[in-house]
């Protein structure tokens, strides 16, 4: 019964059905964009919402079961954390924050007693009635360092397996496809809330006693998550490569961890270190997707691909997105009609020759749908260079 009442707390909270419509929005906007652009979606099926429920509970449960009856919050961060997750969710549709967010109400909850200037927020809690025991700051280290780990492996599990193309123009004014990966998860975390303020005002919040002190039991919801466009790189090895280099940067939250437990006063720098990890981490892969001299652009000697449809024809064939299919059934194509053209020549089966994004010549065929050229569910540029 307690287990379903702090459950209760979690599945309560704005932020998460904000989250929810967010993930809902951006699938709609993805499968809008997406017909546009070539008369039927890539992606029917909403996997952004597969993802943020799968992982929200996958990462939730093992993080709850790990860390649950160790860490705790104070009410103030708490408040804090959920107010500033929601407004920026709500303010920001297009941007992810979860380590900023995180960070920062962090360092101001760890600063409010100390610097005069943050005062006012002490009277602020103090008039709405979020007083509460102190926490170790040291909780707020790990809790950022677990964010960034939760992002590590939603990246790694994630990230790029599905590429959806947006399109843009290049220096030569010419269509280029990039590839956006905007989702985000929100995981529900099992954490101890000391002080009354729970006592005294939800009296059927599970709570126990250590030390003679009460502690609520709560499920609260962590933001992950992140928006980001691949320019360049080929999408899914993109998010793998950055997701190791967060795996690096998790690797430095427990060291600074476990340097913060000996020496207190390294958590604060130890928390700005982790943030500006984060971002660098972003800028470096960025950069590195910006130095690549591969562009998902327009050809004239044949046709890009720029989307791959499942459970096609062409997912069973050698093609990645950013191929060039230059000839079909022994036809030389140059745009979409020349594509089709040439595979209406044979109604049962196809054969390319294909140039990859480092040049290599292949050979791929494969059986297509009786007289439905149209299905094979390859996607590009819909019309000439003009």
């Amino acid at each position: 019964m307690k287990l379903l009442i702090a459950l209760c707390f979690y599945l309560l909270q704005p932020a998460l059905w904000v989250g929810v419509i967010r993930t809902y929005l951006v699938h709609r906007n993805r499968v809008k964009r997406e017909r546009q652009l070539f008369s039927s979606a890539i992606y029917e099926d909403f996997y952004e919402g597969r993802h943020f429920v799968r992982s929200g509970l996958i990462l939730g449960v093992v993080v709850s079961i790990v860390f649950g009856g160790f860490l705790s919050v104070s009410v103030q961060w708490l408040f804090l954390y959920e107010l500033l997750m929601l407004v920026g969710l709500l303010i920001f549709p297009g941007q992810l924050f979860p380590v900023t967010t995180a960070g920062l109400v962090s360092v101001v909850t760890i600063l409010v007693p100390h610097v005069p200037q943050l005062k006012p927020f002490v009277t602020w809690f103090n008039n709405i009635g979020l007083t509460g025991l102190k926490v170790n700051p040291l909780n707020f280290l790990i809790i950022l360092s677990l964010i960034i780990v939760g992002s590590c492996v939603f990246l790694h599990v994630n990230g790029g397996k599905f590429a959806s193309p947006s399109l843009a123009r290049n220096q030569r004014n010419n269509r280029v496809a990039v590839y956006k990966f905007n989702e985000m998860s929100v995981i529900p975390f099992l954490m101890l809330v000391p002080g009354n303020w729970f006592v005294s005002r939800f009296p059927f919040m599970p709570m126990f006693q250590i030390n003679g002190h009460s502690y609520a039991v709560l499920i609260i919801p962590i933001l992950l998550g992140l928006k980001l466009t691949v320019k360049r790189s080929v999408p899914r090895s993109f998010f793998i490569r950055l997701s190791k280099s967060l795996m690096v940067l998790s690797g430095l939250g427990i060291v600074l961890v476990g340097i913060g437990y000996v020496a207190a006063k390294t958590i604060l720098p130890g928390i700005f270190i982790l943030i500006l990890g984060y971002y660098l981490s972003i800028w470096l892969a960025k950069h590195e997707d910006n130095r690549q001299k591969f562009e998902y652009s327009e050809v004239m000697d044949g046709i890009r691909v720029i989307g791959i449809q499942p459970e096609t024809p062409a997912a069973k064939m050698n093609l990645q997105v950013g191929d060039v299919i230059l000839t079909v059934n022994e036809i030389p194509v140059a745009n979409e009609d020349e594509f089709y053209r040439a595979l209406s020549t044979n109604s049962t089966y196809c054969r390319f020759k294909v140039r990859d994004r480092n040049d290599q010549l292949k050979i791929t065929e494969t059986a297509i749908f009786k007289n439905s050229p149209h299905e094979i569910g390859v996607k590009t540029y819909t019309h000439p260079i003009d």
